[in-house]
């Protein structure tokens, strides 16, 4: 069966001695990961986890977090990587949606967990996924997992869904995004192929794994055998001395990342010359970046990646050839890259037909890593996938070698340090607060994020009210990446579209005027 614990199966038959994972200053290899997979889906199982079934997890990176994702699917559960940054409430509302039977959370996020099953009837226990030893009256992990006996795999896979990674919505609501078996390890060989990854790498897991980048970035280790370096958190020094001792290979980052490890890396002193391959997404790299990461790592190659979660994520990728200044090819660095192997993508007008080469319109993608749509949101699947095409809200066009550009956004979503932040999200939160009469949430260009979230703001008539209280207020109710960096106060009514819509591009251009990109 094409499926998530088949790969694992392969990675410990080929690969059983090899180190599989570093994790602070823990190694394990791929056949005690399958031993503990195999145990913890035992426990799993005792704890009425069935087929179908959904499991989410509350945990920053760790091994255990691996254990746990690979467990509930070889239990035949489908397993919910919760954003751990976001507020309780959004984390309330992803577990009570996805309909949660159990929760995995490490120390950190234990008492979140408790308290959100105490307060849903759907979620019946909660299971610490933490290293080393648990609270007073409760076994650790280590000896959940000890005591049990190993289990079969389930059967599920193919085109069974594997996992539900919520995502942003311009409703104000987080949407399940559903992945399968089949879907998941195409992606895997897709990008494997693309950057030439292969058993010998070991690849850096820094994102974070509830993000599909991290997530998948762990499942591709996996799929191929090869080890993986998973680090808790990005703490600069932490992670250059993570990729010297464990001689990590290959990392997936956003550019901001890559600018930090830069600006720290001859103060660290650490010697991280077998890092030769960097993937970052969520915004183009600007040259003055590329100048300095060149400087700084010539030994890496650089790989832009275009993509997105329903996406699978990845869609497009830029490749290192393309990574220069100079030259005949250094017009293409503004580009997405061309689709990867298995991918197809097409420029749509407004009545969904495709467009030709020049021409720009709404990027659709389709192909076998795509999501098949959204949990519970069948009418919103089919608008999102209507003529054949997922349509991703991006705007852009195909030049004559085939490269996409990114020109534009028709959804209304901010991307700030490679989280996605939609605009109803938050207007809907300022809105509340009494002061404000009405308001819009725009994205601004910022040097260090891509772009920094930015809040325009009609007071109610003869209100005057800060904009740290306003700031602050937020950040009570939404993550804290999705709160406003800065708060601009305007009295005359917004502009208006024909339709009585706001017309934001009008509102963005003053800050975007003197920036070469637009998104």
């Amino acid at each position: 069966m094409y499926s998530l614990a088949s790969s694992l199966r392969r990675a410990a038959a080929t690969e059983p001695g090899r180190v599989a994972v570093h994790c602070d200053g823990r190694t394990l290899s791929w056949a005690e990961v399958l031993d503990r997979v195999s145990r913890f889906a035992a426990v799993l199982r005792a704890n009425s986890v069935a087929e179908g079934d959904r499991v989410g997890i509350l945990a920053a990176n760790s091994d255990s977090h691996l254990i746990a994702m690979y467990a509930v699917s070889w239990a035949g559960g489908i397993f919910v990587p919760v954003n751990v940054r976001f507020a309780d409430v959004e984390m309330r509302y992803c577990v009570q949606d996805a309909g949660c039977r159990l929760l995995l959370a490490d120390a950190a996020l234990a008492e979140t967990a408790e308290e959100i099953r105490d307060s849903l009837s759907c979620v019946e226990a909660v299971v610490r996924i933490d290293a080393g030893e648990g609270p007073a009256g409760l076994r650790s992990f280590d000896a959940l997992v000890g005591d049990a006996q190993p289990c079969a795999a389930s059967a599920r896979g193919a085109d069974d869904v594997a996992a539900l990674y919520y995502t942003g919505g311009t409703t104000g609501r987080s949407k399940g995004v559903m992945l399968t078996h089949r879907g998941i390890l195409t992606s895997i060989l897709q990008w494997s192929n693309a950057v030439g990854l292969s058993s010998r790498d070991t690849l850096l897991i820094v994102a974070p794994m509830f993000h599909l980048v991290g997530g998948l970035n762990a499942m591709a280790a996996t799929t191929l055998g090869a080890a993986m370096c998973i680090v808790g958190r990005f703490h600069v020094p932490t992670v250059l001395k993570q990729i010297e001792t464990a001689r990590v290979t290959k990392a997936a980052v956003v550019p901001i990342m890559v600018d930090m490890m830069i600006e720290q890396l001859a103060g660290v002193g650490a010697n991280i010359s077998s890092l030769r391959k960097i993937s970052y997404g969520g915004a183009p790299m600007t040259e003055a970046a590329l100048r300095r990461a060149i400087a700084a790592l010539p030994h890496t190659r650089f790989y832009q990646v275009y993509g997105q979660t329903e996406g699978g994520p990845n869609i497009s990728v830029l490749g290192p050839e393309y990574h220069v200044i100079e030259g005949a090819r250094a017009g293409k660095l503004r580009s997405a890259g061309k689709p990867l192997p298995g991918t197809e993508l097409a420029i749509l007008d407004s009545e969904d037909r495709p467009l030709p080469q020049g021409q720009t319109g709404e990027i659709g993608v389709r192909g076998v890593s795509v999501s098949p749509g959204y949990w519970n949101l069948p009418e919103v699947t089919e608008e999102a996938n209507r003529g054949g095409w997922l349509h991703t809200g991006d705007v852009g066009y195909i030049d004559d070698d085939g490269f996409l550009f990114i020109v534009d956004r028709i959804k209304d979503m901010i991307i700030t340090g490679g989280e996605n932040v939609y605009s109803a999200e938050v207007e809907n939160v300022l809105s509340e607060h009494p002061a404000v009469s009405e308001c819009v949430v725009i994205g601004i260009p910022s040097r260090k994020w891509g772009e920094d979230v930015h809040a325009i703001v009609r007071p109610v008539e003869d209100a005057t009210v800060p904009a740290d209280e306003l700031i602050a207020f937020c950040r009570e109710r939404l993550a804290g990446f999705k709160c406003p960096r800065s708060v601009e106060f305007r009295s005359e009514p917004f502009p208006l579209s024909g339709a009585n819509k706001v017309l934001k591009r009008e509102l963005r251009e003053p800050h975007w005027s003197g920036d070469q990109r637009k998104v």
